[in-house]
C-alpha cells in the first residue's frame, strides 16, 4: 500500500516535470532536486530498487513524449535507434 502511494505521487511529479518541459516551460531547480530527493527516500526506505525507478521514469517518458528517453536522445543527436 505504501509503495504503491509511493510510486502515485512520484508518477505525477515526473509526469508534470515532463509535461513542463515538453512544453518549453523551465522546470525550476527545487522541483528537480524535490523529485530526485523523493526518489532516494524511496530507495532508502526500502520501497523502490535503482532499476524500478528507471523503468517508472521511461514509462512515464514515453507517456509524455511518446517514445523512450533514449530514442528521444538519439533522435536529437540525428541517430536511429533501428
Amino acid at each position: 500500500m505504501l509503495k504503491e502511494k509511493f510510486l502515485t505521487e512520484l508518477r505525477a511529479q515526473l509526469r508534470d516535470a515532463f509535461q513542463a518541459a515538453k512544453a518549453g516551460k523551465p522546470v525550476s531547480a527545487a522541483d528537480k532536486h524535490r523529485c530526485e530527493g523523493f526518489m532516494q527516500a524511496g530507495e532508502f526506505l526500502g520501497l523502490v530498487t535503482d532499476d524500478e525507478l528507471a523503468a517508472l521514469i521511461n514509462s512515464v517518458h514515453v507517456s509524455v513524449y511518446g517514445q523512450s528517453i533514449l530514442e528521444k536522445r538519439m533522435a536529437q543527436q540525428g541517430m536511429r535507434l533501428h
